[in-house]
């Protein structure tokens, strides 16, 4: 008995009904799990399965699409609690199923049974009770969790419960105005996306002056600009910060000299390396005193660089820098060909 071809028929999907069942009763493990992945397999094979197989070979039966709630019924009760956990996620799985392993004893079970879509709001509520807040987290996750018991685990005294409050984009108003001012500073900061989508400007504007780094850094992080607020952290104390925006996509030209003339060299650094540098920016950078931001100037780049700054770095006395120069695509010929005279091997060998 080759299981090699055996495995390899099980898993194919042009395999008969009545052959991958005869499969299934072959004891070999790696044949019977390839039967329980197959999308094909019919509901007798997953029935011999569900009594025969391994725990992993019972997991693959409970999420199969085919499964019948009688065998998610018969595995919910199994020792092995990625088992159950298992039929907890399957699609298959009724309320009444869902409300049996939301007593289990093991939080992995009962977090699966929140994300399952068959899942009530009954049962949301007495999950959103659990004494483990891993549970109660995963509830407040969920964007279909009804509005009081987002309420209630607004007040939740772990923070990470009320920090996915404040991420879930149904969370009310009220809740969120509290939230954003929390004395936790991730909290805080986990309420940012949403006030920029409800328009609480105010509140906003707050946060972007908020004593905590990590609130004001999910500030700069927005996706869009938004001046009213951005504006109030080009200045900010914190080095990361400044770099964070320094490398937003969005950056107006006008802060880009700002920033090239930041005392922090991360900061100059990333403007740089930005493929959209100002040319006011680029005439202060290319005499930068650190080596590793002039050669951000040319290194990688996609974009063509201005001639004038190609032709200022190529003399400069890094011989890194040249090198990125001579390795840059938008060298023109006069350029490389001044290279090609370097005191550098390795400019000219470039």
């Amino acid at each position: 008995m080759d299981i090699a071809l055996l495995k390899k028929e099980a898993k194919s999907k042009k395999t008969s009904s009545t052959r991958l069942l005869e499969l299934a009763k072959i004891s070999d493990p790696t044949v019977q799990y390839a039967v329980a992945a197959n999308p094909n397999t019919p509901l007798a094979a997953l029935e011999y399965l569900s009594g025969h197989g391994k725990w992993t070979i019972l997991k693959a039966v409970a999420v199969h699409a085919n499964v019948s709630l009688a065998i998610l019924e018969k595995l919910a009760v199994h020792k092995q609690v990625t088992v159950c956990q298992a039929v907890a996620e399957s699609h298959k799985a009724d309320a009444n199923l869902l409300l049996q392993l939301a007593k289990h004893s093991d939080a992995n079970v009962r977090q699966a049974v929140v994300s399952n879509g068959n899942c009530t709001s009954s049962i949301l509520k007495i999950l959103s009770e659990d004494a483990e807040f891993s549970v109660r987290n995963r509830v407040a996750q969920q964007r279909s969790c009804p509005l009081p018991i987002l309420e209630l685990l607004a007040c939740d005294p772990n923070k990470y419960v009320r920090a996915s409050v404040a991420w879930n984009e149904n969370v009310p108003i009220p809740q969120l105005r509290v939230l954003a001012t929390d004395p936790n500073d991730y909290v805080r900061s986990c309420t940012i996306r949403n006030l920029k989508d409800r328009g609480e400007k105010t509140l906003l504007i707050a946060l972007a002056r908020d004593p905590s780094d990590e609130v004001r850094l999910e500030i700069a992080e927005l996706f869009m600009w938004y001046d009213q607020l951005h504006s109030l952290l080009l200045n900010d104390i914190s080095e990361k910060i400044r770099e964070t925006l320094a490398e937003h996509h969005q950056l107006p030209e006008k802060e880009m000299l700002k920033f090239a003339l930041d005392s922090s060299q991360k900061v100059r650094y990333a403007i740089a390396y930005r493929a959209d540098v100002s040319q006011a920016a680029l005439r202060v950078l290319v005499k930068d005193p650190s080596v590793e931001v002039r050669r951000a100037l040319v290194y990688a780049k996609t974009m063509p660089i201005p001639t004038w700054v190609l032709e200022t770095l190529a003399t400069d006395t890094d011989e890194g820098v040249r090198w990125q120069v001579a390795n840059n695509g938008s060298a023109p010929k006069e350029i490389l060909n001044k290279l090609l005279l370097d005191l550098s091997e390795e400019v000219r060998a470039k």
